[in-house]
C-alpha cells in the first residue's frame, strides 16, 4: 500500500503544478490576445489550494468510508471528462483561425457590429475572411470588449476546474490510501 499512497501523492501533486507549467512554457489551451501567466497562476493557485483543503481536512476524508470516498474520486474523474471535452468545444468554437493568420478569439456572446457581420457573413472563418484579422479583432474590442472578457473568465474557470478535478481525485484516494497503511 506504501506504493500506491506514493504514486497517488506524486499523481495529485503533479497535476497541482505540472499543467501551469506548460501553459507558461508552451501556451497550450490558452486563448489568443489572452495571458498564459493569468492562467498559469490560477492553475497553479487552484492547484495548491485543492491540496491544502485536502491536508487541512485530511481527518474528516480519513473518516469518510470507502464507498464515499470511491464516489468523490469517480466524480472527480467525470468532472475532468466532462469539462475538458467543454473545454475543448469551446475552444474550437470561438478560437478561430483563417488560413496563415494568428487565430482570433471571439467572445461567446457577441453584440452590436461584431454579431451583426457574423450574420451577415454567416461564421466566424468568413468574417475573418471577408474583413481581414485585424479589424476582426478591432470591433471585438469596440462593440463586445465586456463579452470578450466574460468569455475569457468563462474559458478560465473551466480550464482550472479540469486541472483541480484530477488533483482532488488523487489526493483524496492519497489520503484514504494512507489512513488503509496505518489501520
Amino acid at each position: 500500500m506504501n506504493k500506491w499512497k506514493t504514486i497517488l501523492k506524486a499523481g495529485s501533486g503533479v497535476f497541482a503544478t505540472i499543467p501551469g507549467l506548460a501553459v507558461l512554457l508552451s501556451n497550450i489551451g490558452v486563448p489568443p490576445d489572452s495571458s498564459k501567466y493569468l492562467f498559469c497562476g490560477i492553475i497553479e493557485s487552484f492547484g495548491v489550494f485543492t491540496l491544502l483543503i485536502l491536508r487541512f481536512n485530511s481527518g474528516y476524508f480519513k473518516s469518510l468510508s470507502v464507498k464515499t470516498i470511491n464516489l468523490l474520486a469517480i466524480v472527480s474523474i467525470v468532472t475532468f471528462g466532462l469539462t475538458l471535452f467543454f473545454y475543448l468545444f469551446l475552444f474550437n468554437q470561438y478560437v478561430v483561425g483563417y488560413k496563415d493568420s494568428k487565430s482570433v478569439f471571439f467572445p461567446v456572446w457577441p453584440q452590436g457590429e461584431l454579431r451583426q457581420g457574423l450574420q451577415e457573413t454567416g461564421s466566424k472563418a468568413n468574417l475573418i475572411r471577408e474583413w481581414g484579422r485585424d479589424d476582426v479583432r478591432t470591433v471585438i474590442q469596440s462593440s463586445s470588449s465586456a463579452m470578450l472578457n466574460y468569455s475569457m473568465l468563462l474559458f478560465l474557470l473551466i480550464y482550472q476546474l479540469i486541472f483541480v478535478s484530477l488533483t482532488f481525485a488523487f489526493g483524496i484516494l492519497s489520503i484514504r490510501v494512507s489512513e488503509i497503511d496505518k489501520g
